[in-house]
Protein backbone atom coordinates (compact mmCIF):
# COMPACT_ATOMS: atom_id res chain seq x y z
CA UNK A 1 0.00 0.00 0.00
CA UNK A 2 2.97 2.62 1.23
CA UNK A 3 5.11 1.28 -1.49
CA UNK A 4 2.64 2.27 -4.37
CA UNK A 5 1.41 5.40 -2.77
CA UNK A 6 5.12 6.46 -2.72
CA UNK A 7 6.64 5.25 -5.96
CA UNK A 8 3.41 6.27 -8.27
CA UNK A 9 4.08 8.02 -11.00
CA UNK A 10 4.14 11.68 -11.49
CA UNK A 11 3.50 13.79 -14.61
CA UNK A 12 6.76 15.76 -13.70
CA UNK A 13 5.42 19.15 -14.67
CA UNK A 14 7.02 20.63 -18.11
CA UNK A 15 5.98 24.45 -16.61
CA UNK A 16 7.42 26.22 -13.79
CA UNK A 17 7.05 23.65 -10.86
CA UNK A 18 4.51 22.61 -8.59
CA UNK A 19 4.12 20.56 -5.68
CA UNK A 20 1.28 17.93 -5.40
CA UNK A 21 0.24 15.95 -2.73
CA UNK A 22 -1.48 12.34 -2.12
CA UNK A 23 -2.82 11.24 0.89
CA UNK A 24 -3.64 7.77 0.96
CA UNK A 25 -3.91 5.26 4.52
CA UNK A 26 -2.59 8.06 7.10
CA UNK A 27 0.32 8.78 4.94
CA UNK A 28 1.23 12.12 2.66
CA UNK A 29 3.38 12.18 -0.51
CA UNK A 30 4.98 15.43 -1.41
CA UNK A 31 6.07 15.56 -4.40
CA UNK A 32 8.68 18.25 -5.99
CA UNK A 33 8.20 18.36 -9.81
CA UNK A 34 9.42 20.26 -12.51
CA UNK A 35 11.46 17.24 -13.70
CA UNK A 36 12.90 19.19 -16.85
CA UNK A 37 14.96 21.34 -14.07
CA UNK A 38 15.82 18.46 -12.02
CA UNK A 39 12.90 19.83 -9.56
CA UNK A 40 14.86 23.05 -8.82
CA UNK A 41 13.07 25.02 -6.29
CA UNK A 42 10.77 27.97 -7.84
CA UNK A 43 9.52 30.67 -5.63
CA UNK A 44 6.26 29.63 -6.36
CA UNK A 45 7.33 26.19 -5.24
CA UNK A 46 8.49 27.57 -1.26
CA UNK A 47 5.45 29.30 -1.19
CA UNK A 48 3.00 26.01 -2.04
CA UNK A 49 5.61 24.20 0.53
CA UNK A 50 4.06 25.98 3.27
CA UNK A 51 1.14 25.88 2.43
CA UNK A 52 1.01 22.43 1.85
CA UNK A 53 2.60 21.42 5.78
CA UNK A 54 0.31 23.98 7.38
CA UNK A 55 -3.15 22.01 5.58
CA UNK A 56 -1.32 18.90 6.47
CA UNK A 57 -0.67 19.78 10.19
CA UNK A 58 -4.87 20.05 10.55
CA UNK A 59 -5.47 17.33 8.60
CA UNK A 60 -6.12 15.08 11.55
CA UNK A 61 -5.45 11.69 10.03
CA UNK A 62 -1.70 12.08 8.93
CA UNK A 63 0.46 9.76 10.62
CA UNK A 64 3.73 10.28 8.51
CA UNK A 65 4.91 12.61 5.59
CA UNK A 66 7.54 11.63 2.47
CA UNK A 67 8.65 14.36 0.15
CA UNK A 68 10.27 13.32 -2.91
CA UNK A 69 11.27 14.41 -6.14
CA UNK A 70 9.43 14.45 -9.63
CA UNK A 71 11.29 11.34 -11.89
CA UNK A 72 14.39 9.88 -10.26
CA UNK A 73 17.30 12.63 -11.27
CA UNK A 74 17.09 14.72 -8.48
CA UNK A 75 15.14 15.39 -5.15
CA UNK A 76 15.25 18.95 -5.90
CA UNK A 77 18.94 20.56 -7.72
CA UNK A 78 18.70 24.03 -5.53
CA UNK A 79 16.70 26.96 -6.36
CA UNK A 80 15.94 28.11 -9.67
CA UNK A 81 18.55 30.54 -10.12
CA UNK A 82 16.65 32.09 -13.44
CA UNK A 83 14.37 33.68 -10.91
CA UNK A 84 16.90 35.46 -9.64
CA UNK A 85 17.25 38.31 -11.36
CA UNK A 86 13.75 39.15 -10.61
CA UNK A 87 13.60 37.85 -7.17
CA UNK A 88 17.05 37.94 -5.66
CA UNK A 89 19.28 40.49 -6.68
CA UNK A 90 18.88 43.21 -3.98
CA UNK A 91 18.73 43.21 -0.84
CA UNK A 92 14.51 43.90 -0.07
CA UNK A 93 14.24 41.08 -2.98
CA UNK A 94 16.10 38.64 -1.05
CA UNK A 95 14.13 39.22 1.99
CA UNK A 96 10.93 38.83 0.79
CA UNK A 97 12.23 35.84 -1.02
CA UNK A 98 13.96 34.22 2.52
CA UNK A 99 11.02 35.29 4.12
CA UNK A 100 9.37 32.71 1.74
CA UNK A 101 11.95 29.81 1.98
CA UNK A 102 12.34 30.21 5.80
CA UNK A 103 8.10 29.97 6.62
CA UNK A 104 8.25 26.80 4.07
CA UNK A 105 11.13 25.53 6.00
CA UNK A 106 9.45 25.83 9.45
CA UNK A 107 6.55 24.90 8.36
CA UNK A 108 8.15 21.31 7.33
CA UNK A 109 9.80 21.26 11.31
CA UNK A 110 7.16 22.28 12.76
CA UNK A 111 4.92 19.36 11.69
CA UNK A 112 4.16 17.04 14.31
CA UNK A 113 4.52 13.85 12.47
CA UNK A 114 7.41 11.93 11.26
CA UNK A 115 8.78 13.46 8.10
CA UNK A 116 10.91 11.55 6.13
CA UNK A 117 12.69 12.87 2.74
CA UNK A 118 13.69 10.41 0.08
CA UNK A 119 16.51 11.08 -1.78
CA UNK A 120 17.20 10.03 -5.77
CA UNK A 121 20.01 11.95 -7.19
CA UNK A 122 20.77 15.82 -6.61
CA UNK A 123 19.72 17.30 -3.22
CA UNK A 124 21.16 20.88 -3.59
CA UNK A 125 21.11 24.08 -2.49
CA UNK A 126 17.60 24.66 -1.32
CA UNK A 127 16.97 20.22 -1.75
CA UNK A 128 19.82 20.14 0.77
CA UNK A 129 18.18 22.79 3.26
CA UNK A 130 14.87 21.04 2.50
CA UNK A 131 16.15 17.67 3.46
CA UNK A 132 16.85 19.14 6.61
CA UNK A 133 14.02 20.20 7.55
CA UNK A 134 12.71 16.87 7.64
CA UNK A 135 13.53 14.13 10.32
CA UNK A 136 15.11 11.43 8.04
CA UNK A 137 16.46 11.92 5.30
CA UNK A 138 16.84 8.18 3.42
CA UNK A 139 18.89 8.53 0.14
CA UNK A 140 19.93 5.87 -2.72
CA UNK A 141 22.99 5.33 -3.91
CA UNK A 142 22.87 7.80 -6.56
CA UNK A 143 22.33 10.71 -4.13
CA UNK A 144 24.49 13.90 -4.44
CA UNK A 145 24.56 16.30 -2.21
CA UNK A 146 25.82 19.97 -1.13
CA UNK A 147 25.23 23.36 -0.98
CA UNK A 148 28.08 25.34 -3.28
CA UNK A 149 26.45 28.81 -2.82
CA UNK A 150 29.82 30.19 -2.89
CA UNK A 151 29.84 30.23 -6.52
CA UNK A 152 26.63 32.13 -6.22
CA UNK A 153 27.36 34.95 -3.48
CA UNK A 154 24.10 34.09 -1.58
CA UNK A 155 24.38 32.95 2.12
CA UNK A 156 22.79 30.37 4.34
CA UNK A 157 20.08 31.73 5.96
CA UNK A 158 19.63 31.60 10.30
CA UNK A 159 17.01 29.10 9.99
CA UNK A 160 18.81 27.08 7.45
CA UNK A 161 21.83 27.17 9.47
CA UNK A 162 20.05 25.65 12.49
CA UNK A 163 18.07 22.94 10.81
CA UNK A 164 21.29 22.28 9.26
CA UNK A 165 23.54 21.74 12.21
CA UNK A 166 21.09 19.68 14.06
CA UNK A 167 22.56 16.90 11.60
CA UNK A 168 26.08 17.56 10.99
CA UNK A 169 27.23 19.72 13.69
CA UNK A 170 29.06 23.11 12.73
CA UNK A 171 31.92 22.00 11.57
CA UNK A 172 30.14 19.39 9.58
CA UNK A 173 28.32 22.61 7.59
CA UNK A 174 31.36 24.46 7.36
CA UNK A 175 33.00 21.48 5.74
CA UNK A 176 29.98 21.31 3.22
CA UNK A 177 29.99 25.41 2.89
CA UNK A 178 33.58 26.24 2.38
CA UNK A 179 34.07 22.61 0.17
CA UNK A 180 31.68 24.07 -2.09
CA UNK A 181 31.36 20.26 -3.61
CA UNK A 182 28.76 17.77 -4.09
CA UNK A 183 28.94 14.71 -1.57
CA UNK A 184 28.06 11.18 -2.87
CA UNK A 185 25.83 8.73 -0.86
CA UNK A 186 28.43 7.23 1.00
CA UNK A 187 30.15 10.69 2.00
CA UNK A 188 27.08 12.00 2.99
CA UNK A 189 26.12 9.10 4.98
CA UNK A 190 29.08 9.39 6.86
CA UNK A 191 28.85 13.03 7.82
CA UNK A 192 25.24 13.23 8.51
CA UNK A 193 23.29 14.72 5.44
CA UNK A 194 21.75 11.24 4.84
CA UNK A 195 20.57 9.08 7.60
CA UNK A 196 20.71 5.79 5.56
CA UNK A 197 21.57 4.65 2.04
CA UNK A 198 19.49 1.76 0.10
CA UNK A 199 20.13 0.50 -3.06
CA UNK A 200 17.92 2.41 -5.44
CA UNK A 201 15.67 -0.57 -6.81
CA UNK A 202 15.09 -1.17 -2.77
CA UNK A 203 14.22 2.51 -1.95
CA UNK A 204 10.73 2.67 -2.24
CA UNK A 205 10.01 -0.80 -0.45
CA UNK A 206 12.52 0.53 2.61
CA UNK A 207 10.45 3.41 3.24
CA UNK A 208 7.15 1.84 3.01
CA UNK A 209 8.17 -0.80 5.64
CA UNK A 210 9.13 2.29 7.87
CA UNK A 211 6.45 3.60 7.28
CA UNK A 212 3.74 0.80 8.49
CA UNK A 213 6.26 0.74 11.51
CA UNK A 214 5.02 4.20 12.36
CA UNK A 215 1.39 4.04 11.69
CA UNK A 216 1.15 0.84 13.75
CA UNK A 217 2.89 2.73 16.90
CA UNK A 218 1.25 4.53 18.72
CA UNK A 219 0.48 8.24 17.85
CA UNK A 220 1.25 9.25 21.13
CA UNK A 221 4.08 7.66 21.16
CA UNK A 222 5.46 8.81 17.85
CA UNK A 223 4.64 12.39 18.55
CA UNK A 224 6.38 12.79 21.71
CA UNK A 225 9.21 10.98 20.03
CA UNK A 226 9.62 14.04 17.86
CA UNK A 227 8.25 16.60 19.35
CA UNK A 228 10.76 15.85 22.94
CA UNK A 229 13.78 14.77 20.45
CA UNK A 230 13.56 18.61 18.85
CA UNK A 231 12.77 20.14 22.07
CA UNK A 232 15.52 18.53 23.83
CA UNK A 233 18.27 20.39 23.09
CA UNK A 234 16.22 23.81 24.43
CA UNK A 235 13.65 23.73 26.83
CA UNK A 236 11.94 26.72 27.83
CA UNK A 237 9.27 27.01 29.80
CA UNK A 238 6.83 26.72 26.99
CA UNK A 239 8.35 23.75 26.03
CA UNK A 240 8.43 22.20 29.00
CA UNK A 241 4.87 22.79 29.28
CA UNK A 242 4.39 21.06 26.23
CA UNK A 243 6.35 18.08 27.48
CA UNK A 244 4.56 17.94 30.38
CA UNK A 245 1.35 17.76 28.21
CA UNK A 246 2.65 15.05 25.87
CA UNK A 247 3.46 13.09 29.21
CA UNK A 248 -0.60 13.62 30.44
CA UNK A 249 -1.60 12.65 27.11
CA UNK A 250 0.62 9.27 27.02
CA UNK A 251 -0.44 8.12 30.93
CA UNK A 252 -3.75 8.72 30.70
CA UNK A 253 -4.81 7.98 27.33
CA UNK A 254 -6.00 4.33 26.04
CA UNK A 255 -2.69 3.41 24.07
CA UNK A 256 -0.25 2.67 27.12
CA UNK A 257 -3.28 0.24 28.92
CA UNK A 258 -3.33 -1.52 25.51
CA UNK A 259 0.23 -1.39 24.69
CA UNK A 260 0.99 -3.29 27.66
CA UNK A 261 -2.22 -5.65 27.70
CA UNK A 262 -1.02 -6.53 24.10
CA UNK A 263 2.34 -7.34 25.21
CA UNK A 264 1.48 -9.20 28.59
CA UNK A 265 -1.84 -11.65 26.10
CA UNK A 266 1.18 -11.79 22.59
CA UNK A 267 -0.92 -9.97 20.43
CA UNK A 268 -0.33 -6.98 18.12
CA UNK A 269 -1.40 -3.66 19.63
CA UNK A 270 -4.42 -2.01 18.27
CA UNK A 271 -3.74 1.60 18.62
CA UNK A 272 -6.99 3.75 18.56
CA UNK A 273 -5.17 6.46 16.29
CA UNK A 274 -3.42 3.52 14.13
CA UNK A 275 -2.90 3.66 10.72
CA UNK A 276 -3.63 0.64 8.15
Amino acid sequence: MYEELIARPDNGDGGHGSVEVYLEANVALVVLSDAPARNALSLSMWIRIAEVFDELRSEPGVRAVVIRGSGTAAFAAGANIAEFPENRLTASAATAYNDHLTRALRAVAAIEVPTIAMIRGFAVGGGCELSAACDLRIGSETAQIGIPIGRLGVILGLTETRLLTRHIGVNGLKRVLFSGRLFNAAESLQIGLLDEVVPDIELAAHIAVLLRTITGSSATTITAAKVVTDLAGALDDAAADRVQRLHVQAYDGDDLKEGVNAFLTKRRPIFTKAGA
